[in-house]
């Protein structure tokens, strides 16, 4: 008889032998919530993920995620399952980069020239574009533009397209130059996922450059880093392993 894999898991972790105590211990305590039901349109899956929860209450993580716990996990698993015709990847690196424009662009052409409403488009964001993804008081506690190459700001990435014109042919509107930010492109269905690995990174050059409030070891800081990433945001192990999960589940990587 094969068993399904939360099933597998949460009786290794029952025995207490499936993770290291420090993992074990720096693992928020959740119930956890029977897998969700593959969603086939768009709105119908923005919705679930709204409602499914984000793990942002840590003290500790480790350097490598080695357990669901530890991540985004049933939010992923939900995005995974998504049954709609058109399935698409993006990724983006660096914050003055051109993957918010080639997002935008992608999803214009979809829904608006060959009439797929519900195409999903999936953001993975590390390096310097997942600085982003950090809330304006991880900035201001953590000093993140230490992080950014010189005359970068996560500031146009911040810009939601309330209030802007939505006609599809104007181009400064919605669909046009006020659409490129993170909040408009989530508000269009687009869903990013932040990586653990990137978070690592980050944390590490912080405790390098030093000044970091109350010195913390990396474990600790990792953990407040994440706790700090957009809700929305669904945080995975590693950027390029979640991408690698999709394109298995059917996801075409576009750019």
């Amino acid at each position: 008889m094969t068993l399904p894999r939360r099933q597998l898991i949460a009786a290794a972790a029952s025995l207490g032998a499936f993770l290291p105590l420090a993992a074990r211990a720096a693992r928020p305590v959740l119930p956890t919530p029977a897998p969700p039901a593959p969603e086939t349109h768009l709105p119908d899956l923005s919705r679930q993920l709204t409602a499914l929860p984000r793990r942002r209450e840590f003290t500790t993580l480790p350097r490598l995620l080695d357990h669901p716990d530890l991540w985004d996990d049933v939010a992923f698993d939900a995005l995974r399952a998504y049954r709609g015709a058109e399935r698409m990847i993006g990724t983006g690196t660096a914050l003055s980069g051109s993957w918010p424009v080639e997002a935008q662009n992608l999803l214009n052409s979809e829904i608006f020239a060959f009439g797929h409403p519900d195409a999903l488009l999936v953001m993975a964001l590390w390096g310097e574009a997942q600085l982003a993804l950090y809330d304006e008081a991880a900035w201001s506690q953590f000093d993140l533009a230490r992080l950014t190459s010189p005359g970068q700001s996560p500031l146009p990435l911040k810009q939601s397209a309330t209030g802007s014109s939505r006609h599809h042919q104007d181009e400064l509107g919605a669909y046009g130059a006020a659409g490129r930010g993170i909040p408009a492109l989530q508000a269009r269905g687009v869903v990013f996922l932040a990586c653990h690995n990137a978070v690592w990174a980050h944390a590490g050059r912080l405790l390098a450059l030093g000044a970091v409030p109350g010195n913390p070891a990396q474990e600790q800081l990792a953990a407040q880093l994440t706790n700090h990433l957009d809700k929305r945001a669904i945080v995975t192990p590693s950027a390029l392993g979640a991408l690698a999960e999709l394109q298995r589940a059917g996801f075409s990587r576009v750019f």
